[in-house]
């Protein structure tokens, strides 16, 4: 299950670091323009993942018996509140980027959106001169999520994979953890670690009601990825030393409580998220310019090092509503919750208490 969870969570990112291969043009610009568009294009993935990574935690608010075990795998989706699949691009705002044509204004594609074929003009200056090149405004993921996620709202979507472990009395360990590796020039490591405590014997009212349980937890994750994006031969940004780095942590509180009848069972939860990440892309690059003047004096290379750094911040109250089928060893489960980010969790889990 692990390695399921593994083989999907490269998937996912060979999907962001795909899309900041066209992302990675718009280092041509300035600085401070370069940044401006890569923070409203990564919104959505910037802090959608960070209420991803504080889901899925538990499927109930029963804590195992002692050396009792849980592997589990689940995926979060963290709903694109509405308008954030797009952006609006204002000349206005950019020193030296502007829409092609007469436009003034356009609605971009972030990461979550679909295509674009609008092409965005650079003018600046090197060298004392004035340069210009393009390129075309990067497409985000939207067009494939909806093709074979077509059931699901737009989303960005995480994998996790965690295991259980019944330690102390009423009280559960939970690890989420892979060394950082390489896979095809992704590397990805996850850390995470939390602890649920069952409080229900605590309670004489709740202990005369044994199919209803509560407990506590407090968790903290996080996720380190890296990808060297290549550039094609014939793009006007170039760099044979880039990378893109984003990382991902988030901490969690969170009250539970749970209610077992036979087979099936329903679980609920309010608590407060907090979390963080990070994206840069790191690195020379080279980017070529045309002068308008006639060959061979007719371009000029300029060099950009460490050009995009991206934060974001993302938490706040959540509200979490689920239900667990219960099959002998097998625990299957799906849950909402209500948040910033809205969020819709499935997975499944092996029990062994």
């Amino acid at each position: 299950m692990k390695n399921i969870a593994l083989l999907f969570l490269v998937m996912m990112t060979s999907l962001f670091f795909a899309q900041a291969q066209d992302f990675g043009q718009i280092v041509a610009g300035a600085v401070k323009d370069g940044n401006k568009y890569a923070a409203d294009y990564l919104r959505p993935f910037g802090e959608g993942e960070i209420y991803n990574l504080s889901r899925g935690w538990y499927s109930t608010a029963k804590a195992h018996k002692l050396l009792g075990v849980d592997i589990s795998i689940n995926a979060q989706f963290a709903i694109v509140p509405s308008g954030k699949e797009n952006f609006t691009f204002n000349n206005s705002d950019y020193t030296s980027f502007k829409l092609n044509g007469s436009n003034t204004s356009a609605s971009l594609p972030t990461f979550v959106g679909g295509s674009s074929s609008q092409v965005i003009n650079v003018t600046t200056t090197a060298n004392g001169q004035n340069v210009t090149t393009s390129f075309t405004a990067p497409s985000g993921i939207g067009d494939n999520l909806k093709k074979n996620l077509s059931f699901l709202p737009t989303a960005s979507p995480l994998p996790i994979a965690q295991v259980g472990v019944g330690l102390l009395k009423h009280t559960d360990i939970k690890i989420r953890y892979l060394p950082k590796k390489n896979f095809n020039d992704i590397e990805i490591g996850v850390m995470g670690l939390a602890i649920q405590h069952e409080f229900s014997d605590y309670l004489p009212f709740i202990k005369k009601v044994p199919f209803l349980h509560l407990s506590a937890l407090a968790g903290y994750s996080s996720i380190d990825a890296s990808y060297k994006p290549s550039f094609g031969t014939n793009a006007s940004v170039q760099s044979t030393d880039a990378v893109a780095v984003y990382k991902i942590s988030s901490f969690t509180l969170q009250g539970i409580a749970s209610a077992k009848f036979a087979l099936f069972e329903i679980y609920a939860a309010i608590g407060y998220s907090k979390g963080s990440s990070t994206v840069d892309l790191n690195g020379n690059y080279s980017i070529t310019y045309k002068t308008g003047n006639l060959p061979p004096n007719d371009k000029v290379i300029i060099n950009q090092k460490d050009p995009i750094a991206l934060s974001y911040d993302g938490g706040g109250v959540s509200n979490t509503v689920g239900f667990r089928l219960n099959i002998l060893i097998l625990k299957i489960y799906a849950d909402y919750t209500f948040a910033k980010y809205n969020t819709m969790g499935v997975g499944m889990a092996l029990s062994f208490r």
